[in-house]
């Protein structure tokens, strides 16, 4: 056997018997190659750019929705209902900044810790939620008509948003 050290890995020289290797992990021939699943969080930068513009988006329309409701005169909805509909799509603008800021933090191709996803996944949730209902309270309410047509957009922003970030 040669004196000269070996580059790492398993050396044999010339053995009179059997060889038997016991490893803690694996054992194999050539570079060993680790795939890592992301299974939330952003697969690339580009990914994390676009979901940042969506919620963007999404503030937007809910900002113009929040103003629809305002403006809407008459109606079977009085004034507390919209006020209190209106706080709310308040609270899902500033919960959407919120996940747009702790987005803005997080690596691609990294797995978020499971505070950072809930802290971007609720306020998607809180949107779904505050659409079904305005959804819900303007298809009792006919007089409004087709005011709020951008609520299929908005759901579609958040669904392409959700994909971006890897949640079903």
């Amino acid at each position: 056997m040669s004196d000269k050290p070996s580059k790492g890995g398993f050396n044999i020289g010339n053995v009179g018997g059997n060889v038997s290797i016991q490893a803690g992990g694996d054992v194999v021939a050539g570079d060993k190659t680790t795939t890592t699943t992301i299974i939330t969080g952003f697969k690339q930068e580009q990914d994390k750019q676009e979901f940042i513009q969506q919620i963007e988006e999404l503030r937007q329309q809910l900002r113009h929705l929040k103003s629809e409701i305002e403006e809407s005169k008459g109606g079977s909805l009085d004034e507390d209902e919209k006020d209190s509909l209106v706080m709310e799509v308040m609270q899902h603008i500033k919960a959407l900044k919120t996940a747009s800021e702790e987005a803005e933090q997080l690596p691609p191709q990294q797995e978020p810790s499971q505070e950072k996803r809930d802290a971007i996944e609720a306020p998607l949730n809180g949107v779904n939620q505050i659409i079904s209902k305005i959804s819900t309270v303007f298809e009792k309410t006919a007089d409004f008509g087709g005011k709020f047509k951008n609520v299929a957009y908005i759901t579609s922003l958040l669904l392409s948003a959700r994909h971006l970030f890897g949640l079903p």
